[in-house]
């Protein structure tokens, strides 16, 4: 009866350890696809910043060529 009991709790420990085992993995492998995601939108944030700075900066060269042109310009 003792070899019973003794083998059913070393059968449930290997459970619970494979469960653990399984559990890590399955957070290990969200973590990374969280990261992914976070570098993802990352580049997505920046290249929206890229574009946009580069739509203000577009528009500030033709504001000052047309006050170039009217003579009135103060960019340099």
């Amino acid at each position: 009866m003792a070899d019973n009991i003794r083998d059913d709790v070393k059968h449930a420990g290997n459970k619970v350890a494979e469960k653990a085992k399984e559990a890590g993995n399955w957070a290990s492998e969200k973590a990374e696809e969280a990261t992914d995601w976070a570098k993802e939108k990352i580049h997505q944030g920046q290249n929206r910043a890229d574009e946009a700075a580069q739509k203000a900066k577009d528009r500030a060269d033709e504001a000052c060529s047309k006050d170039k042109d009217s003579g009135s310009c103060g960019c340099g």
